[in-house]
Formats: structure tokens, sequence, C-alpha cells
């Protein structure tokens, strides 16, 4: 109450002032020397100079517009999820461009931007990168693999009689020894300088099947070569007999299991067609399923 009757009067000082033709920057010095520090401010002061001299001397506020009403109502934002459930890819740009307010004006993009953040709590990701989307017939295939190995492990002697591999790329390097990058320098000459890893001289590919005990078989193909069906029936016939030499155990009575994936040298006519004369047996294993094979988990 005490505040209200302090501007109360200096609003009447101020009316006075300007009645006698007293300047803003006088009256606000009148101000100043009557009511110290209690004193309105400068601009509050001038602002009602100017009033007063316009010919309001009421000293009561207008009432003011308000706030403007927010575009951030349940209308606006069921319209931005509806956007949302159609294209997730969507822009805040062209969402603002779909959806208008109550006047069918666009609603703007900073509206759209707390739209999505604050009230649907959405954020934009990058999709993950995956090797292939598997399709539902293919997804069905590999619960019904999945369950039928997981039978197989019931077994104690399933995973002892499992081989896998897969075919790597591999980087091959050719070190240099120390004593042969020494050179002949002259007294006060600087030590020449080498790099630490000398770049690589090429990339070889390379077949490698192991069990629980080890690697089993290790070939590396010429460069440049690709592995055909053909190619790799030459690379089994290689592993039986290493098989045979290595793994006794599991060579007699044909006990080891191959288990490799859906490469196409490996799924081909011929390459079952050779594996089924020589009473191989594999595992089964679900198309583009990378992280069920050993070599590739």
């Amino acid at each position: 109450m005490g505040n209200m009757k302090l501007c109360c009067a200096q609003h009447h000082h101020i009316i006075a002032c300007a009645s006698r033709g007293k300047s803003q920057g006088e009256t606000f010095r009148l101000l100043k020397e009557v009511y110290g520090d209690d004193s309105l401010s400068l601009s509050t002061s001038c602002r009602w100079y100017l009033r007063v001299k316009a010919g309001d001397k009421s000293g009561e506020d207008k009432d003011h517009p308000g706030r403007k009403p927010t575009a951030q109502n349940l209308t606006n934002v069921r319209a931005v999820q509806e956007v949302m459930q159609v294209d997730r890819r969507s822009t805040v740009r062209q969402i603002s461009a779909q959806v208008e307010d109550a006047t069918g004006v666009p609603i703007s993009i900073g509206s759209v931007h707390n739209i999505l953040h604050l009230d649907l709590q959405m954020k934009k990701k990058a999709p993950k990168f995956m090797p292939c989307i598997l399709t539902q017939e293919q997804k069905d295939l590999r619960v019904s693999v999945c369950r039928e190995n997981l039978k197989e492990t019931q077994d104690p002697l399933f995973l002892w009689s499992l081989i896998t591999g897969d075919e790597s790329w591999f980087s091959v390097l050719e070190p240099e020894l120390k004593q042969t990058s020494c050179q002949w320098m002259h007294a006060g000459e600087k030590r020449p300088k080498k790099a630490l890893r000398s770049c690589q001289a090429c990339k070889m590919m390379m077949e490698v099947f192991f069990d629980d005990q080890g690697v089993v078989h290790l070939e590396f193909f010429p460069p440049k070569m690709t592995v055909t069906s053909k190619v790799y029936i030459g690379v089994l016939a290689w592993l039986q007999e290493v098989i045979k030499r290595k793994r006794p155990e599991l060579w007699r009575g044909n006990r080891y299991r191959l288990m490799h994936n859906n490469a196409p040298g490996h799924t081909t006519t011929p390459t079952f067609a050779a594996m089924v004369e020589t009473s191989m047996m594999t595992v089964s294993h679900p198309p583009y399923s990378p992280d069920l094979a050993p070599a590739d988990f």
C-alpha cells in the first residue's frame, strides 16, 4: 500500500512539472531531490511524462493484449504426430508446411521443433546399418534352425565335433629389419628417419577352419582370385585330408560336422553334390545370419 501511495504522489508531481513546462530531465531531477532512492527510474519517469503531455493524467496502466496464443496446443500436437506416423524422415520445415493452425496459417518451424522435442519427446537419429534386412520367411527359418541347433547342443559331443570356417581378407606386410635399413653416413650427418609401420604390400584372402582345439586348416588364395564353387570344392578336399591327419578321432566314423555361412561358393549345387559324395555332414545355417557363424562372430 505504501508503494502505491508513493507512486501516486510521484505521478502527481510529474503532472505538476509537465503543466509548468518543465522538461523530462528537470522533472526526473526534482523527483530525485524529493524522493531520493525511492524515486522512479528514468525510463518510467519519462514514460509517464510523455503520457501526461499526451493528455492522459489517469496514472493507470492500460490493458495489455497479453501473450499471443501458442501453437503448442493439443490439436497441433496431434497433427504433427500424424505426420510422423506417415513419414519419420520428414524435416522440421516439411512438417511446418503441412500443419496449419486454427486460422489456416502454417505453424512456425520453432513451434514444430518444440512439439517434437517437448511434447512428443522425439529425437532424430540415423538408422543402424545392417548386412541385410530379413524377410518374414527368412526370420521364421532362422528361428527354426536355431531351435534345431539348440536341441543338438544337448549332445555333449556336438560342439566337440564341430568344425567351422570362413574366408577373410588379410593385409600382407613386408617388415624391414633394423640391420637391413642401416645406411653409411658421413660424420656429422643426421640419422635417416623411418616410419614405425611400413606400408602394406598387398591384401590376400585366407580360408581358415578351426574347432575347439584350434586351427585345423589354413589356406591362402592367390591375389584377385574369387572363391567359386570349384575352388571351394578343392578347399574341402584338402580339409578332409587335414582332418584325417590332425583329427583322427573325428575322421573315424565320420564324426565331424562342418558349419559355414551361406556364401555363394558354399551353397551352390556342385558344392552340395561334392559334400554328399564325400559324406560330409553340415550344420544348418539360416540365410544372412553372420552372428550365428562362429567365424563371423
